[in-house]
């Protein structure tokens, strides 16, 4: 079971960002190199520290309530994702986070269908175009 964070705080931003890290299958220094240049934990209210904790408790609570495909990935309940976007409703905190979104899923050069497939949910929960990302 996931964690609640409050509506519009660090936290819930921290997870969604924390989410499309991982959204690939694994950490990757090119997407935590981008976040850092991007001055996005600024522009959320948060530093390094905290976006580091919150990735260990989103580890933590998908080790917990995530079903295994295999050994190397993780199977979320569908209603995961769109809860977690539900938890931010300003919507100048849901463009800075978009754009960080979009600026991980293409800082390692690769292109997921589950990092695609963040950024199409979080367009048509946020913006309401659900054709966005077309990569």
């Amino acid at each position: 079971m996931m964690r609640q964070y409050e509506t519009d705080s660090t936290q819930a931003a921290a997870r969604i960002l924390a989410h499309a890290v991982l959204a690939d299958g694994g950490l990757d220094k090119a997407e935590l190199d981008s976040l850092a240049r991007s001055e996005v934990f600024v522009r959320l209210g948060m530093d390094r520290q905290d976006f580091d904790r919150v990735l260990q408790e989103y580890v933590h609570d998908l080790l917990m309530g995530a079903d295994y495909l295999d050994s190397m990935h993780l199977r979320l309940d569908p209603s995961v994702v769109p809860a977690m976007l539900d938890e931010i409703r300003d919507p100048a905190f849901q463009s800075v986070l978009l754009d960080a979104i979009v600026e991980i899923v293409h800082a390692d050069g690769v292109s997921t269908d589950a990092e695609l497939s963040l950024v199409r949910q979080a367009t048509s929960r946020w913006r309401g175009d659900a054709s966005a990302m077309q990569t």
